[in-house]
């Protein structure tokens, strides 16, 4: 209902929105087509993991077709538009912002710093940006449309009451009971590849009942056989991976966390009477609750790690922070991102001195150079109805030759995760959308009676 705005026959407004969006979603998401002469360039390209590794060093080869800007800038430009049941992305000469619902624009782009010259450039400016214009909605209803979905994380918010996270009990069996009901399609496909070891936890307090949405998911690896590809790469990253992800107040509280631990799949979030509410690292209130879909401003911090095992050791990046400032006006959203921490090397003792010599400064300047890597994303209704939405990140990018041979080896390690095994990752999580479309099918009748003026008669042709 939140999708489309107040007004008459709001659920049938919504209805015929979300089966747009859900068009538009299954051709961009699920299948995604390249262009002969776009393929070509991507070719030339180093694999997506070590590109801003190498993008100081990428600006120099002659072979890949960019286009010059006066300022000296390289480019890259892409097109995307609906091809059938695909989604095509192809080469274009130059930027041209989407002028029609469900088109993208992007743009890949290397400035040499102030300091280059033609034969020795080595510091860029990485820009990558992209433009999409959609005739659904923006993102001031998905921010609604979660604040009130928060209201439905509860299982039977019955005594006995928990006294400690992390128990799976008669609350975590309401809970799934209630997804069963509501969404049998979707919660088959979750029985048949998750195994939960937890959902939620729930506590009396004199606030109110407070729900510790607190998933331990574990992938069922057999379950994926059918798609022996993924199931091979799932198979050898799992034992070696760990990745967190934190949410953070100014006082240091949470909001949100998730994290993978060696095939745990971890989100934990903290709701009190329906609302948002941050919680401190024993999992308890830490303050006052906040609704989403009433806030017009407001900052929050993002700190993130990872790291793979490997030969017994481990190798990764932690302290990654990210300073987020929201706003809010009627019919815009823009999220900014700033990163405002240098990321710390994990490496063993010996090594890791190693590592910072040869990583250290492309970090520092990653952190810090031309105001640090920044990444924004915006929506804003036009006066047509449709959304425009936009998104990028800049960041200055200095050259390794030491790092950039690390990446070599790093992109040998990362072709386990080729073509062909992102091709099955899609299937995979299409499977998941196919499920949820279903549930969604069934559930339009009782949708579409939230509209007592509504006769149904379109939904009986259908």
């Amino acid at each position: 209902m939140y999708l489309a705005p107040p007004g008459p026959a709001r659920a049938s407004r919504a209805i015929a929105i979300l089966n747009r969006q859900l068009d538009f979603q299954r051709r961009i998401s699920f299948h995604p087509k390249i262009g002969a002469s776009l393929q070509e360039v991507i070719d030339l390209l180093p694999p997506r993991q070590s590109t801003m590794i190498r993008a100081a060093a990428l600006y120099s080869k002659n072979d890949i077709p960019w286009r010059d800007k006066p300022d000296r800038t390289h480019q890259i430009c892409v097109a995307g538009q609906p091809d059938d049941a695909d989604y095509l992305y192809t080469l274009v000469r130059d930027w041209h912002s989407p002028e029609e619902p469900a088109r993208f624009a992007g743009v890949f782009g290397l400035k040499p710093a102030g300091d280059s010259t033609p034969d020795n450039v080595s510091s860029v400016t990485g820009t990558l940006g992209g433009e999409l214009m959609i005739d659904t909605y923006g993102l001031g209803a998905l921010v609604d449309t979660m604040a009130d979905t928060l209201r439905e994380f509860h299982g039977d918010l019955k005594p006995p009451w928990d006294t400690a996270p992390g128990t799976f009990n008669h609350h975590d069996r309401a809970a799934m009971d209630r997804f069963h009901r509501q969404m049998p399609h979707l919660a088959a496909k979750f029985d048949h590849y998750f195994k939960f070891n937890n959902l939620l936890d729930e506590f009396n307090s004199p606030a109110g009942a407070i729900v510790l949405f607190n998933v331990d998911a574990e992938v069922r690896l057999d379950a994926l056989k059918k798609y022996p590809l993924l199931y091979d790469f799932y198979r050898k990253v799992v034992p070696a991976v760990t990745a967190k992800s934190d949410i953070l107040d100014s006082h240091g509280n949470y909001w949100f966390r998730e994290g993978f631990d060696h095939g745990h799949i971890r989100v934990t979030l903290m709701i009190r009477n329906g609302l948002l509410t941050p919680f401190n690292a024993a999992m308890q209130p830490a303050g006052d609750s906040v609704a989403l879909g009433e806030l017009t401003h407001g900052s929050y911090r993002t700190l993130a790690s990872a790291q793979i095992t490997s030969l017994a050791m481990n190798f990764g990046l932690a302290n990654m922070g990210f300073r987020t400032d929201y706003r809010r006006e009627p019919g815009a959203v823009t999220f900014v991102n700033r990163m405002d921490a240098v990321p710390q090397l994990i490496a063993p003792p010996g090594v890791h001195q190693m590592m910072d010599l040869i990583a250290g400064d492309f970090l520092r300047v990653l952190a810090t150079g031309n105001g640090g890597l920044n990444t924004t994303l915006t929506s804003r209704q036009l006066a047509n109805g449709n959304y425009y939405f936009a998104g990028g990140a800049t960041a200055q990018l200095d050259y390794s030759p030491t790092l950039e041979l690390l990446a070599r080896i790093g992109d040998a390690i990362a072709q386990e995760h080729n073509d062909q095994v992102r091709a099955q990752e899609r299937a995979f999580f299409e499977e998941l959308f196919d499920a949820f479309v279903a549930d969604y099918n069934d559930a339009r009748p009782a949708i579409l009676a939230l509209d007592p003026e509504n006769d149904h008669r379109q939904e009986k042709t259908r």
